[in-house]
């Protein structure tokens, strides 16, 4: 009988592959790399770090306020308002560590302690209920009616001459 060729081992009769050594790497150690510097940070400036208090007391006391309209202790907000901090260390008579400046509509800017986001928004519901002319009379018609250029006179209209030395 003839033997079934498709079960016979084909490697059977190749010799075996040994692998082939690993490239090797000379590393000439007689010049030494140069050191990479790191890539270092200082310490912010009074400026940042007031940004940065400002942000963390504002998060911390629930203020509805980015950290990214942090511009040192002052953040402007898209209403108007201004908003700065006091920072705890900080002497002064206002026992808030945040203070609110509200426009309002009649040309004039509330300041409000806040403590929190419900004096927020307290200071802009008082500030938008505000009724009182902060003005002059001839400021409250220039808001009210619009501005309107006072009368030219005549010897603003004449060219003039420059002195003499």
């Amino acid at each position: 009988m003839a033997a079934n060729t498709r079960t016979r081992n084909k490697t059977a009769g190749k010799t075996p592959r040994t692998p082939k050594p690993a490239a090797t790497t000379t590393v000439d150690l007689r010049h030494p790399l140069p050191v990479r510097r790191r890539a270092f940070v200082g310490p912010a400036g009074a400026h940042e770090q007031a940004a940065i208090r400002a942000a963390l007391a504002s998060a911390s006391a629930g203020l509805p306020i980015p950290v990214r309209a942090w511009n040192g202790p002052t953040a402007h907000l898209a209403d108007g308002t201004v908003l700065t901090h006091t920072p705890p260390h900080a002497a002064t008579d206002h026992p808030s560590a945040f203070t609110a400046y509200v426009p309002c509509s009649h040309g004039a800017v509330h300041q409000h302690p806040v403590t929190s986001a419900d004096d927020l928004a307290v200071a802009r519901t008082a500030t938008r209920a505000c009724q009182t002319a902060h003005g002059t009379p001839d400021q409250d018609t220039a808001i009210t009616r619009g501005v309107t250029p006072t009368p030219a006179r005549a010897d603003h209209d004449r060219a003039k001459e420059h002195p003499k030395p």
